[in-house]
């Protein structure tokens, strides 16, 4: 039996007696525990490990701003294949100042091996799959689809093997990990932390090997809480300055319930508190209302130099004087950001790639320069001082299971004090959070002391969208304000009530009737990932869990409507997954993918492709914008798509594509390469061992 009551409930209550100054101001925790901040400093230089390759330094940053690679993120992928003295050594002799040329690439050349070598494919003949709910799935079009869905798992499947055998000072930046696990895809060759709740759900439905390897992906994360304190955005070292959206305790949660294997508990129990004392203490906030102190998290990476992985592009961001629109028109900067705006742009760029939504409207102080595509969008990120509905959701979601977990070992008290951080989180959010004229919960502005409610109109905005907003504005539509109805945290009047559900989703109903894709991030369209059209697996999750947790009756009023209310919720989150599913396989089978019923499309190439986004405005179109370009695989869609087929089988229709054809790629000039879960930038290619 454990007895411990965590340290995080000994900050919690120490804050919650702290005296803060008047109404709606913030006080940092920071004021009472030292925040952690990236492990390398030195002087002005914050950054997320100590490796004059991979994290800071100038060969990462003359290599980067010369341009060997479409993405920066290949080069710091790239392990030495001499040692590194030697290696930093010849760096010292290239001529300066250092250019893409021939100089630099027989540099590479003689010192890097490929991305990707430091792990290896496990064998298929290891691999099974026994995904049984597909006996149960009506359409036999989707059984099929899904079923090739399921085995792309194996071609995602990966070991870590280490670095080059025969150079013990060479270095590489791959975090080591000690069992198998599943990567997204594409460009991701390494564990992602959020991206990976949505894979092991569809593991877990795949069954057969792949139950141990959910299993493999859990324990993998709590060792990283226990070497660093938290899980990393990913598996690298330049990731170490920062996390994603705390899943960890969810991935638990599921893996226990659907395989009522409750042993790993005894590991992994401390280690969730010790990754929430984490969230508590670094990304913690207090605002005081009314005399009350409320406290809730928010992204907040200490940071001060462009992302290792995306360094050009964040240096372009802070560094260029003109910006170049999308439509070719050049806009002068207005100044030169001075050395603390820099940083703090920095800290803010490395915040939003915390959040998951790397990038998008939330985190933005003036959006309209991404509506209009007249400045640098990104100059204008405000993440760390915004605090969000999804992160304080998914933290309830983790307070309750913590406390569950106590209340199975038999430890009543923790169970009680974890339950009541769970309350204490409900009630802020319910505060600061939840708008009663819309009906909804919006994310809270420390900058301007309110809630982020409305966002300029662009021109898909809908009539029900500007219903109580100003002139010139629209109230935000996003899937974010339903992670409260996925975890529970919406207060009891609302939680216990089916007509309550259908108010609050009801624009939901509304933007599927308007829209031929499914729901995008956000209504406004700003070119950024997570913004309009973009379409996100996980983000469709959420909404239909959330609608599928409406009660059959009210607590308060058991009558006809209530029932016709909860029957609504059921049948919208029915819709969604059918507006999903239609999605995925109408433009997997553009992209080559057949089924006995569907043959292959003329003049289609390849063996159909999984895209990590999707758009709003057809179901069969990926989605774009970004960093980078859209790529193959893709674990959190094949897992979303596994969720969905086990739990709407019975009632999924066969996709309509209506008039579908083959898509074109690369313009008509390239064909498609054959499916192998990666689509990669042709001048980085090369650079990166093939897997499959």
């Amino acid at each position: 039996m454990l007895l411990c009551v965590s340290w995080s409930l000994v900050v919690l209550i120490f804050t919650s007696t702290m005296k803060t100054s008047p109404s709606w101001t913030a006080t940092l925790l920071a004021a009472v525990i030292p925040l952690v901040s990236g492990l390398y400093e030195n002087g002005s230089v914050i950054a997320p490990c100590d490796s004059p390759i991979y994290c800071y330094g100038n060969l990462l940053r003359e290599i980067e701003l010369a341009r060997p690679f479409a993405d920066s993120k290949t080069f710091v992928d790239l392990p030495t294949i001499r040692p590194l003295n030697e290696v930093i050594a010849a760096f010292a002799t290239l001529s300066r100042p250092i250019t893409n040329d021939s100089a630099l690439n027989t540099f590479l050349t003689t010192y890097f091996g490929q991305a990707g070598s430091e792990i290896e494919p496990v064998p298929t003949e290891d691999l099974s799959t026994q995904p049984d709910f597909l006996d149960a799935v009506n359409s036999s079009t989707v059984a099929s689809f899904v079923s090739q869905v399921i085995d792309i798992w194996p071609d995602l499947t990966r070991r870590y093997t280490g670095g080059a055998s025969n150079c013990s000072e060479c270095v590489n930046s791959f975090l080591p990990v000690e069992r198998s696990f599943v990567v997204a895809g594409g460009r991701f060759r390494e564990p992602y932390y959020w991206d990976s709740f949505w894979v092991i759900e569809g593991l877990l439905r795949t069954q057969g090997s792949f139950t141990q390897i959910a299993l493999n992906i859990i324990e993998n994360f709590l060792d990283f809480v226990e070497d660093y304190g938290f899980v990393p955005n990913g598996a690298r070292r330049y990731y170490l300055n920062r996390s994603q959206p705390p899943l960890l305790t969810q991935m638990v949660k599921i893996y226990v319930e659907y395989t009522n294997n409750y042993t790993i508990l005894e590991r992994a129990l401390p280690l969730l508190e010790k990754e929430y004392s984490f969230w508590t203490t670094n990304r913690t906030v207090q605002l005081q209302r009314a005399g009350k102190n409320y406290s809730l998290a928010h992204y907040s990476v200490s940071n001060t130099q462009p992302r290792p992985e995306s360094y050009y592009e964040d240096y372009v961001t802070a560094n260029n004087e003109s910006y170049y629109s999308t439509s070719g028109q050049i806009y002068n900067s207005t100044g030169a950001l001075s050395e603390e705006e820099m940083a703090q742009l920095y800290a803010n760029l490395a915040s939003g790639a915390e959040s998951g939504w790397d990038y998008s409207s939330r985190w933005l102080k003036t959006p309209q320069d991404a509506v209009t595509d007249t400045y640098f969008p990104l100059r204008s990120l405000n993440t760390v001082n915004i605090l969000p509905v999804d992160l304080n959701s998914i933290l309830y979601a983790n307070e309750l299971a913590i406390g569950e977990f106590y209340r199975r070992e038999g430890n009543y008290t923790a169970a009680k004090a974890w339950a009541n951080l769970a309350a204490e989180r409900s009630e802020a959010m319910t505060t600061l959070l939840w708008d009663t004229e819309h009906y909804a919960y919006f994310d809270y502005n420390m900058t301007s002391g309110a809630r982020n409610i409305y966002l300029p109109t662009d021109n898909t905005t809908i009539s029900s969208d500007t219903i109580g907003a100003p002139n010139g504005t629209q109230v935000l539509l996003s899937p974010s304000q339903f992670y409260p109805f996925w975890t529970g945290a919406v207060p009891d009047a609302i939680k216990n009530d089916p007509t309550a559900f259908r108010r609050a989703f009801s624009r939901i109903e509304e933007l599927l009737d308007d829209r031929d894709g499914a729901i995008a991030a956000t209504n406004l369209r700003t070119g950024q990932q997570w913004d309009e059209p973009n379409v996100w697996p996980p983000l469709q999750y959420i909404i239909m869990q959330g609608l599928l947790n409406a009660p059959l009756e009210s607590s308060a009023n058991n009558d006809g409507q209530t029932t016709e209310d909860y029957i609504w919720t059921q049948d919208l989150a029915l819709r969604l997954a059918q507006r999903y599913v239609d999605s995925t396989f109408c433009t997997w089978r553009s992209t080559g993918g057949a089924t006995p019923e569907t043959p292959k499309l003329t003049g289609a190439t390849g063996n159909g492709t999984m895209f990590e986004k999707y758009s709003d405005e057809a179901i069969n179109a990926q989605g774009g914008g970004g960093e980078y370009t859209v790529v193959e695989g893709f674990g959190w869609t094949n897992g979303v798509l596994i969720w969905a087929a086990d739990v709407f089988g019975e009632q999924l229709k066969t996709p309509d594509c209506g008039n579908i054809t083959a898509a074109v790629s690369g313009g008509g000039s390239k064909r498609k390469r054959e499916r192998s879960a990666v689509e990669l930038h042709e001048r980085d290619a090369r650079w990166v061992r093939r897997l499959t």
